[in-house]
Order: structure tokens, then sequence, then C-alpha cells
């Protein structure tokens, strides 16, 4: 039974925009930015901690950030969301 409790929390969550707002503080924290975007600091319902990117103006048309963003969903590890 722990086992599957444990492989339910790491099943993808999907949330609103105004859910990302009130987690990550309204953006209040950056961590960085990259070529893409922003990365900001945040809480989700249970007080982890983590981290979100925000797209950028960008002049291309945003097929490399689609494929760093599918790169990243390939990717399965409890400290990258």
């Amino acid at each position: 039974m722990d086992t599957i409790l444990w492989v339910l929390r790491l099943s993808p969550t999907r949330y609103t925009f105004n859910e990302i707002i009130s987690i990550t503080n309204n953006f209040k924290e950056k961590l960085g930015q990259g070529g893409y975007g922003s990365a900001f600091e945040g809480r989700v319902p249970g007080g982890y901690l983590v981290a979100g990117k925000m797209l950028g103006n960008s002049m291309d048309n945003g097929e490399d950030f689609i494929n760093e963003v599918s790169t990243i969903d390939t990717i399965h590890h409890v400290n990258i969301m």
C-alpha cells in the first residue's frame, strides 16, 4: 500500500494560471533566466518547494522551447517537475 501512495504522489498535477500565481507568490522569487524565459521558486500544496519556468518574449516560433519541455517531460525524478 505504501508503494501505491508513493506513486500517486509522483503523478503529474495540472495547475491553472491563477494557482501558479499563488504558488509562486506572483512570481516574486526569480531563480534565474535562460534563453527561453525565467525560472521562479514556488511551493505547491503540501509544502513542496518547486521551480517553474515562464516563457519570455522570443523571436523564434517556440519550437526549441517545446523541444526543451518535451525533453524535461521524459525525465522522471522527484526533484524535477
